[in-house]
């Protein structure tokens, strides 16, 4: 298994143009058949944060939340849940996307997960610079614990190569796997303190919480355009994130490994 991860990651270096130039067609054949192309990767974040913002700032008046407005607090948590739930699901279904790479005995099958997740990176990548540009209208300045974007972006990478290793494998023997993703993701989105905040829930309840890995990674980023709060100042946190997220990581390369040969006859 070790090695096997030593050759992958060989292979990542060795074929990251190939991986890039996936990745970016990946991205423009969403959107090829539509009127405004790649344009509505943009728009549906944009329309939900617009939504949320009405309901919850105009509508409901939420209050600030720890003396910061309610729309600086809810963007960034919301827009890494969005790219993980767009990674998530793409990367689920990527050896239908590429059954004709899957068949070609030349090609690293083990890194397609790793092409979805770059594609949906592209939006995530704008909307880190959408979220500055929010912060900086509202008279915040960037700051050096905005850096901490790279490390989470890497954590929630990690979690991703772990998760879709797993699923997509699985999903070449039932496609229910996916509709299964679909309801996790709903009831995540709710589940993730993403328009709620858990500090006045009871202290077994928070526990509960934070055992979701994108618990972390949502309320790092929160942090680190918000709250100004270094990663580090979470040791137990940090530490129970990462030992799920690799033991997910092996579990998933073990999955995909064991499965990989039986891929052709499936599809």
């Amino acid at each position: 298994m070790l090695k096997g991860f030593i050759n992958f990651f060989k292979d990542l270096i060795t074929d990251r143009k190939v991986i890039y130039e996936l990745a970016k067609n990946d991205f423009k054949a969403k959107y090829t058949n539509s009127l405004l192309g790649i344009a509505w990767a943009f728009m549906l974040p944009l329309t939900i944060i617009l939504v949320l913002w009405y309901v919850f700032q105009v509508g409901f008046r939420s209050s600030p939340v720890d003396d910061i407005p309610f729309i600086l607090w809810y963007i960034p948590a919301y827009l890494s849940w969005q790219f993980f739930t767009d990674a998530f699901g793409s990367g689920s279904g990527c050896i239908f996307d590429y059954s004709y790479l899957v068949k070609n005995m030349q090609f690293r099958v083990s890194t397609l997960p790793l092409v979805k997740i770059v594609s949906s990176s592209f939006v995530h990548f704008f909307f880190i610079a959408f979220i500055l540009l929010i912060y900086l209208i509202y008279g915040y300045t960037p700051n050096i614990y905005n850096i901490q974007a790279v490390y989470y972006y890497v954590c929630t990478v990690v979690l991703l190569m772990g998760l879709t290793w797993t699923m997509s494998a699985l999903a070449v023997f039932s496609k229910d796997i996916l509709n299964i993703i679909v309801l996790i993701t709903q009831v995540g989105f709710w589940a993730t303190p993403l328009v709620w905040a858990p500090s006045g829930m009871p202290e077994a309840s928070q526990i509960i919480i934070k055992l979701n890995p994108m618990y972390y990674v949502c309320v790092g980023y929160r942090e680190t355009f918000s709250e100004q709060v270094w990663f580090w100042e979470h040791p137990a946190l940090t530490l129970y994130f990462w030992i799920f997220t690799l033991v997910l990581l092996f579990i998933g390369a073990y999955v995909f490994f064991r499965l990989r040969p039986q891929f052709a006859d499936m599809l």
